[in-house]
């Protein structure tokens, strides 16, 4: 049940228990002022003050009041007339319930609907930041309810509303800055390694363990700077602002494959490609990194020397669909959850140089271009990964 289904039921409820107070009340007053006590006492007190009002008073008998003897044409007149007035007093008191009851349903049925109108009209305000609240993103933190109201416990509540969406705001902007900051600032050390390591190598004969060290010095700074470049990818990812764009991911997908040609020959891995127009709307740099980091995947987890890459992009249904599979080792659908998650690799993955970051890149470039993600065991080995991103309007 909702509130207002709940405030409608408590106001409803109080309006039918008056309701029927008020009722009981007139029907008890009603009842007890036309009992034949009652009719006798009115009817001695008017015969009282019409003698009153021309100065008489009604004689006392001295042996007391005289009945009427048992039998006499007296005592069936005045049965018939009690007989009479007790059916007309219950003709009158069924007829008065009748109508209090007839009259107490339309009103409980009008008092439903006013109550229902009163709730909505009370949560009015609550229902506005609710709908506010379901529309809010991270990319709609900038947004803000109107503050015009009166100074009232919703004035409040949105101001407070208003407050918490600030503070968020300047959280993501600062975890933003500071990710893309950290990142850039780490770039400029890797910078003098890999210069320095590329001096020791260029000398013309340098010493075989300052060569080991320089190749290591080569190798471990190549990692973190494509470490580096996966913290960029997803700091521009959780940005709250990032570039919109027509971009067709056939296109990419053909950059992204022709790059990785040369790669894919030297590891003796076939890239097999089909694609179709399939335009929507997003960040290049971002969608590029995605394709990319399929691929770089599915190159990285295979089989050597006759391994295969399938990469298909078409449009259906009002999505653009990625579909990368290839040939490598067999993997449980179970084991599937923990490749998307940051920083985790397992089984004979962890055997193979990596971060953990390529398939959590895909998954939250996915999520902020409102797209879904589907991976799965391949029929033959391997992994098949599936990303669904809605087409361009337009298109």
């Amino acid at each position: 049940m909702t509130i207002r289904v709940k405030l409608t039921a408590m106001f409803a409820l109080l309006f039918v228990v008056l309701a029927g107070v008020l009722v009981t009340t007139a029907y008890l007053f009603v009842a007890s002022a036309t009992t034949p006590e009652a009719q006798q006492a009115d009817r001695q007190q008017l015969l009282e003050e019409a003698l009153a009002d021309q100065g008489l008073e009604i004689p006392e008998p001295a042996g007391g009041p005289s009945p009427m003897p048992s039998g006499g044409p007296g005592d069936a007149i005045g049965q018939a007339l009690t007989d009479i007035a007790a059916q007309a007093r219950a003709n009158v008191l069924n007829d008065l319930l009748t109508r209090s009851l007839l009259a107490f349903a339309l009103s409980a049925v009008v008092a439903v609907a006013l109550a229902w109108w009163l709730a909505g009209r009370v949560l009015r305000p609550v229902d506005r930041i609710a709908r506010a609240a379901s529309t809010l993103s991270e990319r709609t933190l900038d947004r803000r309810l109107p503050e015009d109201g009166p100074d009232d416990e919703f004035g409040r509540l949105s101001r407070a509303f208003n407050g918490m969406l600030a503070r968020l705001e300047a959280a993501f902007d600062a975890r933003q800055r500071f990710a893309a900051d950290a990142s850039h600032e780490l770039r400029t050390p890797l910078a003098v390694l890999r210069a320095s390591a590329d001096n020791v190598l260029s000398l013309s004969r340098p010493s075989k363990q300052a060569r080991e060290l320089a190749e290591e010095v080569e190798i471990q700074v190549e990692r973190a700077d494509s470490l580096m470049s996966s913290l960029l990818t997803l700091a521009r990812a959780d940005d709250v602002i990032h570039t919109r764009e027509a971009v067709d991911l056939a296109d990419v997908a053909a950059d992204v494959v022709s790059a990785a040609s040369p790669r894919a020959t030297e590891l003796g891995v076939a890239i097999d490609l089909e694609i179709e127009d399939a335009p929507v709307l997003g960040d290049p740099v971002l969608l590029e990194r995605l394709v990319a980091n399929l691929l770089d995947n599915a190159l990285r987890y295979n089989l050597p020397e006759q391994g295969w890459v399938r990469c298909r992009v078409r449009g259906e249904d009002g999505h653009a669909l990625v579909e990368i599979a290839n040939s490598g080792p067999e993997l449980e659908a179970g084991d599937i959850p923990a490749l998307f998650r940051r920083f985790s690799r397992g089984g004979q993955r962890s055997e193979v140089a990596g971060h953990g970051l390529g398939l959590p890149i895909v998954a939250r470039v996915a999520q902020v271009h409102e797209g879904a993600v589907d991976a799965r065991p391949g029929s033959e080995g391997g992994l098949s990964v599936r990303v669904s991103l809605p087409l361009r309007p337009s298109a």
